[in-house]
């Protein structure tokens, strides 16, 4: 009762330091309780999976690819245990509503509410009645659309779609905004019919398995495209759940993890703030501990006051900032859905609060016990003395009447050396808080800004221009036209093929120069150059247990080749291989390149490239489809003629049509005639577009973090000063008062004060930063290293990252040290000696 006592006598005593002390040890517990509570994102992604019966693996056939034979096949396997196929709309374009700012690319999945769906069932909140439109998943509610509004899809052609939000819904997969594969929809039965008349439907067939390593998607595969259609390329898209499961968490587990990080650096903060306030205090307060000692106290008493003075400070501050984590916990949902597709809803936890709070007490504790056994050591008469044992030793490091320069800068220098111990406390702490801002910057400027995580993981060629060709167009004359334009850097061809290696499929991705490419990166070893040569990405590298050098055996339709490894390239989440035009013609004699990717000079533009593209091959297929096509006036046939042709092109996309012609004839004399040999050119889009698309939303989440860093940063900079400042204040209470008589001004005695703040704040920002800008992608790496990931590509953070957040530790400091002085204008001669 008696430490209780003096606990309790202590806090009113210092109630400034108090509130100053408690405001670190809240905000490190409220981050570190929003994180804990929400629990792992893996598992928050899991729950729901089986909540809506998610899929184990999940394949998209091509248009008319499919045969019921294929789930009745796939059902009589002996670790199958449900088989679900529907037709869908895979739609690639952009979204937008009214209320957005500009629009998104989309790479969706439309699907029929009245489908009846035993995998991957949708949780519809609210379903609307009799009413005509879209229900979207809940990221796009976290990103702004509402209930009413107006959601407009844009195809390739610029033709426009608008429909209603009808509400909102849960999925088990595929709800993500940030989702690098497809994102799902849901419409209604006539919105479906209007776009699938248009679009055409494919074939989604999702089954679950009780053993996924027992019966691997892929095998079945092969074994349909063997036994029905005799063509690999039946299959679009194919995935099990641990591909899209890493690929929908693995973000927001990092942004966990950082948030969890920053949390504990928080609170080490708060460690070296009570360790320093400790001893601060009792050498401040001698007197007092003297006299205590001297009334009867023992020495245990007053330093288990000091405990429980602080023990009180953080169980009261926990309690608090767990009760801000609940209202916190909102937005850091919100970056979850929006990374992730997930429902999180905020709950209750209470059992999990009390522990958190009674380890951040008890830790808070057992740091001040040990910092006060400098009170057991030393007697009433050496306490009574000052601390001394007999006089003081210590010489005078700056001797005024012999110092040279302004008297200012040798009052600081003579601070500086006096308060050493506050100088390397304030450059710790300001170092910890700069290596985390420079650390948010550098991830917000690799994650948000620059595109090279985002390349590594697509493991694809990101370029300005892309041309999809139709299977009859002749790719060395479209590529000698598209060569002949002066705004062209150059070209590549590439093709998208399948392949099987051990029964398992994989895609091969077929290039003409691996030399011009500039996205895709090698790991290990280099990109094929001859014919049997090979490269992998390192996920299938792992998969297979092969590295450079070894020899694997292809097969396409059939056919078999050997091929030898000859690099590895970086990205964990692909089924890529990569071989030369010459390599995949061992398989398919036939094989013809089906996309053109051309890299534009800087000013030329994709829509400039577009109409380039226009008047050299005229309307392009997915033109011809949106329907929006002009007229020649000259002509009355002309919009017959696009009509019609609009017609065969959907036709022959959606029954894999090989070619269609028509001919009209009007008394004899054939008036119009035309094919779909007349458009060449499938499709022109940018993949650069594409991945500004998806970039904005990781933006958007590391932007978000980076501002909650730098805000919680420039708050505990400010509260560590505070403290700091007051009790630098409060020491030299006496002596501002006798340069005060002396003749310095307020203003004069406030630089000098900040001025000795500044080397420690600017030792600390540089060290920090620096010891971030080399580290921080360094870290990264390995972390992903440990899922398999290695070889990873990155550029070097940009120096004004590094300069900014030391920049921005050092200007503030500055000025919440001046800020903070003018507790000095309240000190003068005359009062103190009145006093």
């Amino acid at each position: 009762m008696i430490s209780l006592h003096l606990a309790l006598t202590n806090l009113k005593r210092r109630h400034s330091g108090v509130i100053s002390f408690a405001i670190i040890v809240m905000i490190a517990s409220c981050f570190f309780n929003m994180v804990l509570s929400t629990g792992e994102v893996n598992s928050s992604f899991e729950s729901q999976s089986e909540k809506l019966n998610g899929t184990d693996c999940y394949i998209l056939f091509s248009a008319n690819m499919y045969y019921e034979d294929f789930a009745i096949f796939l059902e009589a396997k002996e670790h199958v245990t449900g088989v679900n196929a529907e037709d869908i709309i895979s739609f690639s374009g952009k979204y937008y509503s009214p209320n957005t700012s500009s629009p998104s690319p989309a790479s969706l999945f439309i699907q029929n509410i009245n489908t009846e769906r035993s995998i991957s069932r949708i949780d519809i909140w609210d379903p609307q009645e009799n009413k005509s439109g879209l229900y979207l998943p809940i990221a796009f509610q976290a990103l702004g659309y509402k209930i009413g509004s107006s959601f407009i899809l844009r195809d390739s052609s610029e033709h426009e779609y608008t429909y209603e939000i009808l509400g909102f819904c849960n999925v088990s997969e595929f709800g993500a905004a940030t989702n690098l594969l497809q994102t799902r929809i849901v419409a209604t039965a006539d919105v479906f019919h209007e776009l699938s008349f248009n679009f055409g439907t494919k074939t989604l067939l999702n089954f679950t398995v009780d053993d996924n390593n027992a019966l691997r998607y892929e095998s079945q595969l092969v074994d349909y495209a063997s036994a029905y259609t005799r063509n690999t390329q039946c299959i679009e898209m194919a995935a099990s759940r641990t591909d899209f499961s890493a690929a929908f968490t693995l973000f927001a587990s990092i942004i966990s993890t950082i948030i969890i990080t920053f949390s504990g650096v928080i609170f080490m903060v708060a460690l070296i703030m009570a360790i320093y306030r400790i001893k601060s205090g009792i050498n401040e307060n001698l007197t007092i501990i003297g006299t205590l000692k001297a009334l009867g106290y023992t020495s245990r008493q007053i330093a288990l006051g000091h405990v429980f003075e602080y023990m009180i400070i953080c169980f009261i501050s926990s309690i608090i900032g767990t009760l801000f984590s609940y209202a916190c916990a909102p937005l850091y949902h919100r970056i979850l859905i929006l990374i992730t597709g997930v429902s999180i809803k905020n709950t209750s936890h209470i059992s999990l609060d009390m522990m958190i709070i009674l380890i951040i007490t008890l830790l808070i504790g057992l740091v001040v016990y040990l910092s006060t056994t400098g009170v057991k050591k030393m007697p009433v008469a050496v306490i009574l003395r000052g601390g001394l044992l007999s006089h003081n030793i210590k010489t005078n490091a700056v001797e005024l009447e012999h110092a040279k320069g302004s008297i200012h800068r040798i009052l600081c220098l003579k601070h500086l050396i006096m308060f050493k111990k506050q100088n390397i406390s304030i450059c710790i702490i300001i170092a910890i808080v700069s290596f985390t801002l420079c650390f948010g910057f550098i991830l917000f400027e690799g994650f948000g800004i620059n595109d090279t995580f985002i390349k590594n993981i697509l493991d694809s060629e990101l370029t300005e221009a892309n041309i999809t060709l139709d299977n009859h167009a002749d790719i060395e004359e479209i590529s000698r036209i598209i060569n002949s334009n002066e705004n062209i850097k150059k070209i590549i061809r590439i093709g998208f093929e399948g392949v099987t290696i051990n029964n398992t499929s994989y895609n091969a991705r077929v290039f003409d120069n691996f030399e011009n490419l500039e996205s895709i990166k090698i790991a290990d070893g280099s990109f094929p150059v001859n014919d049997n040569e090979i490269a992998l990405s390192i996920y299938v590298a792992n998969l297979l247990n092969k590295s450079i050098g070894d020899v694997i055996t292809l097969n396409s339709i059939g056919i078999k080749a050997d091929y030898i490894i000859s690099g590895i390239t970086s990205s964990t989440m692909s089924y890529n291989t990569f071989l030369t035009e010459d390599g995949f013609k061992r398989l398919y004699a036939a094989y013809a390149p089906s996309t053109i990717c051309a890299y534009l000079d800087k000013g030329y533009t994709y829509e400039q490239f577009a109409d380039f593209i226009f008047n050299k091959f005229g309307y392009t297929q997915s033109q011809l489809l949106s329907g929006n096509m002009l007229n020649d006036t000259n002509n009355k046939y002309s919009s017959i003629k696009n009509t019609i042709d609009s017609k065969m092109i959907r036709l022959k996309q959606n029954y894999n049509i090989n070619s269609m012609e028509y001919a009209l004839n009007i008394d004899g004399n054939t008036v119009l005639s035309s094919g779909t040999a007349a458009y060449p050119i499938k499709d022109v889009y940018s993949n650069a577009t594409l991945l500004a698309g998806y970039l904005n939303i990781f933006k958007l989440a590391f932007g978000l973090l980076a501002t909650f860093i730098l805000v919680i940063t420039l708050i505990i900079i400010f509260v560590v000063l505070s403290i700091m400042v007051k009790q630098t204040v409060n020491i030299k209470k006496l002596e501002f008062g006798i340069l005060k008589s002396l003749g310095f001004t307020t203003g004069e005695l406030r630089k000098q004060l900040t001025f000795c703040l500044l080397p420690s704040a600017i030792v600390g920002a540089s060290l920090g930063s620096s010891i971030a800008y080399g580290t921080t992608l360094p870290f990264v790496t390995k972390l992903f290293s440990l899922i398999g990931w290695r070889g990873f590509q990155y550029e070097s953070p940009s120096i004004i990252t590094l300069l900014s957040a030391a920049i921005i530790i050092i200007v503030f400091t500055y000025m919440m040290s001046y800020l903070l002085t003018s507790r000095i204008k309240r000190i003068s001669a005359y009062e103190l000696i009145e006093n």
